[in-house]
């Protein structure tokens, strides 16, 4: 009993903020009858106020850095920073055995600064502190290590602002590759969508946010990623990346290529994908996958059109599924044909088209042969943009009526086993 009432308290503490504002937003959350319990339930729990990570749960994210302040000279270097602690902490500070942080200052107050793998670090207490420290040399070092957790910098180089400071992926910030002597670039943020509808229960919405920096380090407010309803399970970023519950994201990003991933799911059954009426999206455009599950249900997927992904960036892992270009404005449809069928699963129709191309080259006339075994669906219609002429079944013509419930055009069936030959004309060959 007491282990299920711990639980379930350790269950709503989503935490996002330091200390006792940390406290009184979770005590809102708590169902007050079970508020009375909650210091009892997490005494033990000494990280019970850090947020944790989407991808596992026991990983707990102690404390936030904001912009790291450094300015180098030729006889050393100083740095400040302020940090977030949502716990007791340790931070990693920049440097290394080659060039460790010296007169380190907490709030004014001198701290002790241990090897904690090799790399310096502090021990902070709850709360909002400022970090301050130097750095002594007789010539500055080739590069100086800066830790990943520590996001965005701003570098001043002899009094000088450097607007693109040289620092690669593995994190080492390049004292000797100056980068005010390359030609600088102002700053640039690109966002490409590549997503994945993946059906089930629940569903799974499987995203790729591909982002191309340029200029100096920063953080950047990258909009919506998530479409509406849809709760986040998993983050693998390179860099520091921060999503809300309502799919609202924001990254300290600098110079290069990044690819997060991010992984989200739904237990309800929705009619559509959209994003919030209001959002400010992250991109106007995604391509997006759909993976069906025949064996559970016929979901249709109706709105953006096919595009052939050979002919795109999208993911290796996902390029074998139907692809779609999706104007992130405007809903996609789901609508469910089947479900349940379990091992009577049907086993499809097989269509055959054949296109004449008009001699001016303005339209397409169609030929579909349709052949295979009905299960449930006793009526097929014509796609949006396509006019029916004639159908045929066998030798018989079937006639062509208009469907009551969305005004689509199509015929009546009443045979299991069809053979049918239908024309027209593409009224959109686009």
């Amino acid at each position: 009993m007491n282990s299920a009432i711990g639980l379930l308290l350790l269950t709503l503490l989503a935490l996002a903020s330091p200390a006792s504002t940390v406290r009184a937003q979770d005590s809102r959350r708590i169902p007050p009858a079970l508020q009375p319990w909650e210091s009892w339930a997490t005494w033990n729990d000494p990280h019970r106020f850090c947020p944790t990570s989407y991808s596992d749960p026991r990983a707990h994210r102690c404390f936030w850095p904001t912009r790291l302040e450094l300015q180098v000279t030729n006889s050393g270097a100083r740095f400040a920073m302020v940090v977030s602690a949502f716990h007791e902490a340790w931070v990693p500070l920049p440097g290394g055995a080659d060039a460790w942080p010296q007169e380190v200052r907490v709030d004014g107050r001198p701290a002790v600064v241990l090897d904690r793998e090799g790399v310096p670090s502090v021990k902070l207490p709850t709360g909002d502190l400022r970090i301050e420290g130097r750095f002594r040399w007789n010539e500055p070092p080739q590069n100086l290590r800066i830790p990943p957790a520590l996001g965005v910098l701003s570098l001043e180089r002899d009094g000088r602002p450097v607007e693109q400071p040289a620092w690669d992926a593995q994190g080492l910030l390049w004292l000797r590759r100056d980068a005010s002597t390359e030609t600088r670039e102002s700053n640039f943020l690109g966002v490409k969508l590549f997503s994945m509808l993946e059906d089930g229960i629940p569903l799974w919405w499987h995203q790729e946010v591909e982002l191309t920096v340029a200029g100096k380090s920063r953080e950047e407010d990258l909009g919506t990623l998530l479409p509406e309803g849809w709760r986040v399970a998993a983050i693998q970023s390179p860099i520091p990346v921060s999503v809300d519950d309502a799919g609202r994201a924001k990254a300290q990003v600098r110079a290069g290529s990044w690819t997060i991933r991010l992984d989200a799911f739904r237990t309800d059954n929705p009619r559509e994908v959209r994003f919030a009426d209001g959002a400010r999206r992250a991109a106007a455009e995604a391509l997006l996958a759909f993976r069906a599950r025949p064996e559970f249900r016929v979901l249709e997927f109706i709105g953006p059109p096919a595009v052939d992904p050979s002919q795109s960036r999208f993911p290796k892992a996902w390029q074998g599924l139907p692809v779609h270009r999706w104007d992130t404005a405007t809903p996609v449809r789901l609508v469910e044909r089947m479900r349940g069928m379990g091992a009577q699963k049907p086993a499809g129709l097989n269509i055959e088209r054949t296109l004449w191309l008009d001699g001016d080259g303005r339209g397409l006339t169609f030929r579909d042969l349709i052949a295979g075994q009905m299960q449930q669906v006793w009526r097929l219609d014509a796609a949006e943009g396509q006019e029916l002429g004639s159908v045929r079944s066998g030798t018989t013509g079937q006639l062509i009526t208009r469907n009551p419930e969305n005004g689509a055009i199509g015929v009546e069936l009443r045979s299991r086993n069809l053979n049918l030959e239908a024309t027209g004309r593409l009224t959109d060959p686009t």
